[in-house]
């Protein structure tokens, strides 16, 4: 697809494709719903999105944040841009949950509540991360 997001694997993980952004699930789940959301054009600073570029992530994050509390019972989200390994344009979204849960078997715990969520290698058994996928896709 676009060879400069390889590493998130959009083939594979991809949940909604938009006009000018893609999201993926993550594969370490920090949360559960972990996405990135990638703009489909390789820029290294926000400063070079367009005008309809940034008028579509609204829309982009409308549709993220209401599936993730419908689906998970998220009540807030943080967003990162980091860009330092991956020097493009994307956002790395974390829905938040106050309380642990079980989703599909699972237990699922925001460790970092109420702080700003930390990047941390977590392994989720591929099974898991397909579920999640399938939940996120329209």
């Amino acid at each position: 697809m676009y060879e400069f997001m390889a590493k998130f694997n959009p083939e594979k993980n991809c949940v909604k494709e938009f006009e000018y952004w893609i999201v993926c699930v993550r594969a370490k789940q920090v949360t559960l719903g972990d996405a990135i959301i990638l703009l489909k054009r390789e820029v290294a600073s926000m400063a070079d999105m367009t005008t309809e570029e940034s008028a579509e992530f609204a829309k982009v994050i409308a549709w993220y944040e209401e599936k993730c509390k419908k689906l998970f019972g998220a009540i807030k989200f943080n967003y990162v841009v980091a860009m330092m390994k991956d020097n493009f344009v994307h956002y790395h979204a974390f829905p938040r949950y106050k309380e642990t849960f079980v989703w599909n078997d699972v237990e699922w715990s925001d460790q970092d509540w109420p702080r700003l969520v930390q990047f941390r290698d977590v392994e989720i058994p591929e099974k898991v991360l397909t579920e999640i996928n399938n939940a996120l896709k329209d």
